[in-house]
């Protein structure tokens, strides 16, 4: 109890800080009504009529709605290719404050070294930032991943990290449903803790299974009927708008005045290019109101609904008791930010010197890259591409109609010098012309991942990708195009969000002069190698059958 803050909602000590005669967005009573919000050590003391001589310090607000801080119920940081604490600095001047993060990305890469790393970077980070344990450390055996995480490691990292709120999201759908002992233990580590779900395109029986087990929370919907039976059987559904899965269109007119309080925003994987233009969780908000829901509402799924649901005491509101964590916006349509207070200090965005790090392997032990022949077999299966989805489709064509199609190759190389497997498949949907684009960042497991017109051109860009040690790369005819180094595990740099922003653009734009028409051509390649998102998946051991959850010939 803090005595100093409670002197001050009573009038009997100065506070920290009175915002006065802004109009206070109230996500428990749904008003929006003048008050002054007096601050005091961090925390709101009082919200009400109060005088300049209440607070050592005065801002006049009048004319600007006050709104909570934001919290994003579900992020990958390394998606956005920023440690922590320059994430952190990139979203608090979008108004995001805290956010719900899922480090499995650098886990698959490094384990338990990774998931350290993020906890100490994010003390840096001017945000909270609240870790869920990853629980697919790797997302299945059908992938080669650079760590493991079993239920004994689950058990024990719990102990040692007791302020996580629970268990990352649970992707091994079933095992879940036909009970490995190695899901179910790890569970049972996580028990009277919060389960994050996954699982895309689940229903009927099978969704009630999943539900049964625990897990109450889902943000793969990607309709409207995937998010009314979720919700209808008791799980919250993030909306998520990323960079690449962008599934707000589809899922907002679910919204109604009974299911309002179990929805969340989400952004899950988004990069530095799209949270510098539009903001994670601010970008959601806009889009909500945009279609016509009630702004109240709009910032109660961003807020309130989520630390309600993470048990995130004392945030998400702006009341007595609450963290100082609030957004000044010059209206309730367009939610242009013009200031934001975390714990009631003004943020500015500090130079704050980012520490060089470098781990994580990247050995390419086979090189003998080597697109498989037909040989007599008459169809070919096709990973096609759907327009901002992370899902795909498969389609079968005949092996002599290739050209007629917008067909590319794709390869997985293993990257951790474990066994040197090299997955192929064909993809569509991509627009590739010539040369050949490669990353290090490939759900989950993250190895080598290339998409190329030939192998020559697959060759050049391993190569590339192995000098560099991880990132990204455009190149043709020998020649490379555009590059970013992610020294962090092969998935993050230490760079400001501005900076690796323009390089991100400068990938975009030299993938874009090889054919590529995508948005987020990075991102959207980046869950090519997913294995537990339907329907065909490449990973290093194979063509994947997400539906059959087993591998598929390449030609039949």
């Amino acid at each position: 109890m803090d005595r100093q803050l409670i002197q001050a909602a009573l009038g009997q000590e100065q506070g920290d800080l009175l915002l006065k005669g802004g109009k206070m967005v109230n996500v428990f009573s749904g008003a929006v009504e003048e008050k002054d919000i007096l601050i005091k050590n961090g925390r709101i003391a009082y919200c009400g009529q109060c005088s300049e001589k209440d607070a050592k310090e005065t801002v006049d607000l009048r004319g600007r709605y006050l709104l909570p801080g934001f919290i994003d119920a579900h992020i990958h940081i390394e998606s956005s290719h920023m440690t922590p604490q320059a994430f952190g600095r990139a979203v608090l001047q979008k108004g995001t404050c805290a956010v719900v993060a899922d480090p499995h990305e650098i886990a698959n890469v490094a384990g338990e070294e990774g998931i350290d790393f993020m906890v100490e970077d994010a003390k840096k980070s001017p945000i909270d930032i609240f870790f869920m344990l990853p629980s697919a450390v790797p997302a299945t055996n059908k992938e080669t991943a650079g760590a493991e995480i079993n239920a004994t490691d689950t058990a024990r990292l719990l102990e040692k990290y007791p302020s996580f709120p629970g268990l990352g999201e649970l992707m091994n759908v079933p095992g879940i449903l036909f009970g490995d002992p190695e899901v179910e233990n790890k569970i049972h580590a996580a028990q009277g803790r919060i389960l994050d779900g996954h699982c895309p395109g689940l229903g009927n029986r099978e969704l009630a299974a999943y539900a049964a087990a625990g897990i109450n929370s889902d943000h793969e919907c990607i309709s409207a009927a995937e998010a009314q039976e979720k919700l209808a059987n008791g799980i919250t559904v993030f909306m998520r708008e990323g960079s690449s899965a962008k599934n707000l269109d589809a899922l907002l007119p679910v919204i109604n005045d009974y299911n309002h309080s179990r929805i969340c925003f989400c952004s899950d994987d988004i990069n530095a290019t799209d949270i510098n233009a539009h903001g994670d969780i601010l970008n959601c908000i806009k889009k909500a109101v945009a279609f016509g829901i009630d702004p109240v509402r709009a910032v109660e799924m961003a807020t309130i609904n989520t630390a309600n649901h993470f048990q995130l005491k004392n945030r998400g509101a702006i009341a007595p008791g609450y963290i100082a964590d609030i957004v000044a916006v010059s209206d309730l349509e367009n939610f242009t930010i013009e200031s934001v207070w975390k714990n009631g200090i003004a943020f500015t965005d500090a130079n704050a010197i980012l520490k060089e790090q470098t781990f994580g392997t990247f050995v390419l032990k086979n090189k003998n890259i080597s697109f498989p022949q037909a040989n007599g077999k008459e169809n070919m299966r096709v990973i096609r591409v759907l327009k901002e989805q992370i899902v795909t489709a498969e389609t079968i064509y005949p092996v002599a109609e290739r050209k007629d199609h917008d067909i590319a190759n794709l390869y997985v190389l293993e990257r951790y010098g474990k066994n040197g497997n090299i997955g192929y498949a064909l993809i569509e949907g991509f627009g590739l012309k010539s040369g050949a684009i490669a990353s290090s960042v490939a759900h989950d497991s993250h190895n080598l991942l290339i998409l190329a017109t030939n192998d020559e051109e697959a060759r050049f860009a391993a190569k590339t990708m192995e000098e560099m040690g991880g990132g990204m790369c455009v190149v043709e005819n020998g020649t490379v195009k555009a590059a970013m180094d992610l020294p962090v595990g092969g998935l993050m740099c230490t760079e400001k969000a501005q900076t690796i922003a323009a390089k991100e653009e400068e990938l975009a734009k030299a993938a874009a002069e090889l054919g590529i028409a995508l948005t987020s051509p990075f991102m959207t390649l980046a869950f090519m190698a997913l294995p537990v998102i339907p329907k065909l998946k490449l990973t290093d051991k194979g063509l994947f059958d997400v539906d059959l959850f087993d591998f598929v010939p390449l030609y039949f």
